[in-house]
């Protein structure tokens, strides 16, 4: 991890984060009436997927060393086969193969976006607010 000042606050909204990815993969498609209506209107649900992994990918790197993104990104990766899986005992959920191509199309932009642009984000907001 970096070098931060407030590290459990990165830490504590990366994992709300998940938590809300797990949340919303694993939850009855009917708890979730708004959500299935932005599907329905404005968003494919492979975007979703993509943007909720992309999320992840540049929430962490920005916590994390260069080394470790590749490492981030391959649990992503299983987070998002093992939550498909877990659909298979959830009502109106099933494993989609295109969501986990989704997810891993989300998690390799970002993992590029971190190692070209953007990586260690968190450190530069600190710099920027902290000082």
């Amino acid at each position: 991890m970096l070098s931060l000042r407030l590290p459990w606050l990165w830490l504590s909204i990366g994992w709300l984060v998940v938590a809300a990815v797990c949340a919303g993969s694993l939850l009855p498609a009917s708890s979730m009436p708004w959500l299935v209506g932005l599907l329905r209107i404005e968003l494919g649900d492979e975007l979703l997927h993509a943007g909720a992994y992309f999320l992840l990918m540049i929430w962490f790197a920005g916590l994390c060393k260069r080394w470790l993104y590749g490492v981030v990104g391959v649990l992503l990766c299983a987070l998002g086969v093992a939550l498909e899986f877990l659909q298979l005992g959830v009502p109106s959920r099933s494993l989609d193969p295109l969501d986990i191509a989704a997810n891993s199309v989300g998690i390799l932009v970002g993992l590029g976006l971190a190692f070209w642009l953007i990586g260690g984000w968190c450190q530069g907001i600190e710099r920027r607010l902290l000082a």
